[in-house]
């Protein structure tokens, strides 16, 4: 496996696992909070998101925004587990 790829699979398991984490502790919570507290939370943010008219372009450059930092943080996480790993660059030694 060359260098890059063996940063960014570690990369994607690393953020894989964050994500996986986030949404346990999520589900966690409102199981605790019970079916009523969350159906509550769910109206609230539908009434405060959902309902009210949003512009396109607003949207757009949002999401634009949100993935520039996305990708962003995820190149700094494949430069740093490249620098700790220090893979070989090759699966075949040179001769």
């Amino acid at each position: 496996m060359n260098r890059l790829l063996s940063g960014k699979l570690i990369a994607a398991l690393i953020v894989g696992l964050i994500v996986g984490l986030r949404i346990d502790h999520n589900n966690a919570v409102w199981g605790r909070r019970g079916r009523e507290a969350f159906l509550a939370h769910q109206e609230h943010l539908f009434n405060r998101y959902s309902a009210v008219p949003h512009t396109s372009i607003g949207i757009i450059a949002t999401s634009i925004i949100a993935v520039c930092l996305f990708l962003f943080f995820y190149e700094l996480l494949v430069f740093g587990a490249l620098r700790i790993v220090k893979a070989p660059t090759s699966v075949f030694p040179e001769k």
